[in-house]
């Protein structure tokens, strides 16, 4: 049975272009009477389907992610929604920490797909609880984390989103609360 797998696989297989010594093309070499038939016709996947050029070709991100120095975090967060303005864009600060496993669930929420829409024109701005120097911040103490804040056009906050208002154990709700706090 091996045999006839290993015969079958050399009759397929094309024969290479083949030159004699003087330049002419070599003799045609006949098979042994088994033929494998025609070559198959290469067919081009349709739009879309997986392993076209266009289902794998990478996608913008959900979400545009920037970065300030939590030190300087009131005069960067004015420059950078100054800048986001200019593209229409506005700012969404998160308030969080990498120990923080309500922060995984936020940061899920801003990578699902289906939260394109909603997150389109927002910059978030993740900033690490631990690397902020004491006391409040963006003039009011934080107590819980994830914290969100929406700035306005001029990088002052506008409204937070934090504690039971961030319904981090379900993406549904989570979802819905973020659809709450982000203006079109």
């Amino acid at each position: 049975m091996l045999g006839l797998a290993v015969l079958f696989l050399l009759l397929a297989a094309p024969d290479p272009p083949n030159q004699g010594d003087a330049g002419e093309a070599a003799p045609e070499r006949r098979s042994s009477g088994l033929s494998a038939g025609p070559r198959p016709l290469l067919e081009e996947l349709p739009p879309g389907a997986p392993g076209s050029p266009e289902a794998t070709a990478p996608r913008a991100p959900i979400l545009r992610r920037v970065s300030v120095d939590p030190r300087r975090l009131g005069p960067e967060l004015r420059a950078l929604a100054q800048e986001a303005s200019r593209s229409r864009a506005r700012i969404l600060v998160e308030l969080g920490a990498p120990w923080c496993e309500p922060c995984l669930a936020l940061d899920a929420a801003f990578a699902r797909e289906s939260n394109r829409a909603l997150l389109a024109g927002w910059w978030l701005v993740e900033v690490d609880v631990d690397a902020l120097p004491p006391g409040p911040v963006l003039g009011r103490p934080v107590h819980t984390v994830p914290a969100l804040v929406r700035l306005d056009r001029s990088g002052h906050p506008e409204a937070w989103l934090q504690g039971g208002a961030l319904p981090t154990d379900s993406a549904p709700r989570l979802d819905a609360a973020l659809r709450g706090f982000l203006p079109p």
